[in-house]
């Protein structure tokens, strides 16, 4: 199976087809609106019920609407008799009229690059001919062009992956070049039921057309698939790869774990099935006695060669949950779980809008329900020292069982990190008063750098510094002056449009997570290439957000403290 996110993303009109001869339950259609609310935000759906001269589509319309509003239209068709596929046009010209980005404007030399890019005849061009079209068009600031790559990276028209260790073989390639090979490899018949999913370079020769697929491809499609996280090397010769998708649904017999085991689990709104197969791509290092299967995996922990941990993760997709759990030496437990519990964070944090709650089972009960870890880590934040479950007649010592899963230095320094988060915000609010005194830049203004607005933003931060200080000490007034600033990003952030709102909050958030690494370990390519994606945002919407001049001085800024030279994009 394809990751989701190849398909389902913001900015975007979805047709969910079902069927109208198969139940509601057998459609998933709710199913499908979970994960199109999940991955594509409030993007307007049309359920459009296909074989309607078969049977009506029997689905319960009224309770669908009150539950997913962005359910613009319900719509029965019938390909045969041709029945509703008018209706259905003018529902589609009416939601793509009605989404935003449609008005975005941008240079027309921009629009150029991309009208070329989508009619080229090839599937692939070469970094330089890209270079050399935007030449073309008369975009020959570097800047701009890796500025335009990334904006039809993001908009899914075209995919480069130039900062990729494997990937930067400098391509641009068009999304269904990508997507199509794929699919084909995944639903080859011999890969599916025979090898079980392992496959080697022939299979690729043997599967994909010749013309669209040259051999010499063939390496930079796998790694594509490896970047994709469906798939990883074996440790064999020759090399095979193996599709963690395509693995048998039967879970081995040698799953059992012996003896006392640290449980964790992870509940979902909706749970994804590429999920569970991403964790097993990004553990598979550490698969024990090649135990896999779908929907689960073994996992071992060890030091100098020997094994002190074994660790059984599975996914349970009915009833939406993950659950874990680690045997063995007790000493190591806590720290293998934290490396999983790490993994998936990595995958969760590449899906923003799922929505996931963490729970541990009651020491001693294990069918009693399990308790919300949150909830236990903000009881201890509050000073609890018990917990309570009165179906039990039980107290639990919360310090005890907190120390099970994370030590007490790793939830205290949980606990700084979210009252810095609270401070910055009382530090903006401080901020923001204190500029309401000043005269405000109009939006019209073309000048980022009028030192007369700088000098009163240095005495308002300074001031509000000041009366900060209470909350926490920092550890050097260049970061904290940047950490104002990115909270100040934030906040105008708040009123972008939604449909871009989130690949916003993560450039930011990139940013945020670099400079607050030691000056020698920041990786300036890459806060260049966020901070640049923040200034073309904001050029995209001057003039439809307030205070779109302050967020671009604010980026700006950030640039001039850390040594990036930044430059405003061109025609804006």
């Amino acid at each position: 199976m394809l990751p989701i996110s190849f398909f389902l993303t913001k900015r975007s009109l979805y047709l969910l087809v079902c069927n109208c001869r198969t139940s509601e339950e057998e459609n998933r259609i709710e199913y499908w609106l979970k994960l199109i609310e999940s991955f594509g935000g409030q993007s307007p759906v049309i359920i459009v019920g296909n074989k309607r001269d078969e049977q009506p589509l029997d689905i319960n319309r009224k309770a669908l609407r009150e539950k997913y509003a962005n359910i613009q239209a319900i719509i029965e068709t019938s390909c045969q008799d041709n029945i509703g596929i008018d209706e259905l046009r003018t529902a589609i010209f009416q939601q793509i009229a009605n989404l935003k980005e449609v008005y975005d404007l941008l240079p027309l030399s921009w629009f150029e690059v991309k009208q070329q890019l989508e009619s080229m005849p090839q599937d692939f061009i070469s970094y330089s001919n890209y270079i050399g079209i935007c030449y073309k068009n008369k975009i020959p600031e570097e800047q701009n062009q890796e500025q335009l790559i990334d904006l039809l990276h993001r908009l899914g028209l075209v995919l480069n992956f130039r900062e990729h260790p494997i990937l930067k073989d400098t391509n641009v390639l068009k999304p269904n070049w990508v997507t199509e090979g794929i699919y084909t490899l995944l639903s080859d018949e011999i890969l599916k039921t025979q090898t079980k999913g392992i496959f080697t370079p022939a299979d690729l020769s043997r599967i994909l057309n010749p013309q669209r697929y040259p051999i010499q491809r063939h390496n930079y499609l796998i790694g594509l698939m490896k970047e994709f996280e469906l798939c990883f090397a074996l440790e064999c010769h020759p090399p095979q790869f193996l599709i963690a998708g395509l693995l048998p649904k039967d879970q081995p017999e040698q799953t059992e774990l012996e003896g006392e085991t640290l449980e964790f689990q992870y509940h979902y709104k909706v749970l994804p099935e590429s999920i569970i197969s991403r964790f097993i791509v990004n553990t598979h290092e550490k698969i024990y006695n090649k135990i896999y299967w779908r929907s689960g995996v073994m996992l071992q922990y060890q030091e100098n060669n020997e094994i002190y941990n074994i660790a059984r993760i599975k996914a349970d997709p009915e009833d939406k949950k993950i659950f874990i759990a680690i045997s063995r030496r007790k000493e190591t437990r806590r720290l293998f779980l934290g490396i999983l519990r790490d993994v998936f964070n990595k995958i969760h944090k590449s899906l923003p809008n799922l929505e996931i709650t963490e729970w541990v089972p009651v020491p001693g009960y294990p069918n009693h329900p399990p308790l919300d870890y949150q909830e236990l880590l903000g009881l201890e934040a509050m000073g609890e020292s018990t917990v309570t479950i009165g179906k039990l007649k039980l107290k639990l010592n919360l310090r005890q069982l907190l120390d099970g899963y994370e030590s007490l230095e790793s939830r205290q320094k949980l606990q700084r990190d979210e009252l810095e988060r609270d401070r910055l915000t009382i530090v903006n609010q401080i901020y923001n008063n204190n500029q309401a005194e000043h005269k405000p830049m109009t939006q019209n203004t073309n000048n980022f750098h009028n030192s007369n607005i700088t000098n009163v933003a240095n005495e308002v931060k300074d001031k509000a510094s000041q009366q900060a200080s209470d909350f926490t000490q920092t550890s050097g007034a260049n970061i904290t002056e940047i950490l104002l600033l990115i909270s100040n990003l934030r906040q105008t952030v708040a009123q972008f449009p939604p449909e871009i709102r989130d690949d916003i909050t993560i450039d930011i958030d990139d940013v945020e997570a670099e400079i607050q690494k030691p000056e020698p370990e920041r990786n300036k390519p890459k806060l260049k290439k966020r901070l640049i994606a923040l200034l073309t945002a904001a050029s995209l919407i001057a003039g439809h957000i307030a205070g779109i001049t302050d967020f671009t001085n604010n980026v700006l800024e950030i640039g001039d403290k850390l040594g990036i030279e930044l430059q405003l994009p061109a025609g804006k």
